[in-house]
């Protein structure tokens, strides 16, 4: 089943499958990380809370450039990860942006490694993950969370086995 809605940003369409039959070849990661069945986000210094994620790098597989974007953002060193979702951003005049989202489960956290664009990390019990509408209108997160991305992959991983502690 394929979801369509708008982007965080204008003029930006979003097309969000869970069937993994579906998946691309992504440049792009997000990952719902939990450490004893807390989530797991990240404060970047410009975009405010998130959930870990980034840019796969030449050479890398998707699953590699999960484990190191969590290291690198959070300290959190991954056990176990799975991937549950993807995304096509697709904005006119670009190459659309492929993102697979996945749900790992935190062998240990370490310190936060210095030299990254993180600021802090929080430990969330899930009744205190923000709800989607407050992720969406609260400044503090960032323009990841403020589209249907982000409630849906909630919705999915939320009951996973990699959540419970």
């Amino acid at each position: 089943m394929s979801h369509r809605f708008a982007g965080s940003y204008p003029d930006q369409q979003v097309c969000l499958t869970f069937e993994e039959r579906e998946f691309r070849d992504a440049g792009y990661v997000l990952v719902f990380a939990f450490w004893q069945g807390r989530l797991l986000f990240t404060r970047h210094k410009t975009r405010g809370w998130e959930i870990p994620g980034g840019t796969r790098e030449p050479g890398e597989f998707p699953v590699q450039t999960a484990i190191r974007e969590v290291y690198e953002e959070t300290g959190g060193e991954v056990q176990a990860l799975e991937p549950i979702g993807q995304y096509v951003i697709e904005t006119p005049g670009s190459e659309p942006l492929v993102k697979t989202i996945y749900v790992a489960r935190l062998a240990a956290m370490h310190p936060l490694p210095d030299g990254y664009e993180t600021e802090a990390v929080q430990l969330l019990r899930p009744e205190d993950v923000p709800t989607p509408e407050r992720a969406r209108n609260g400044s503090e997160f960032s323009p990841i969370l403020k589209d249907e991305v982000y409630r849906l992959a909630w919705d999915a991983v939320r009951g996973h086995r990699f959540a419970q502690s």
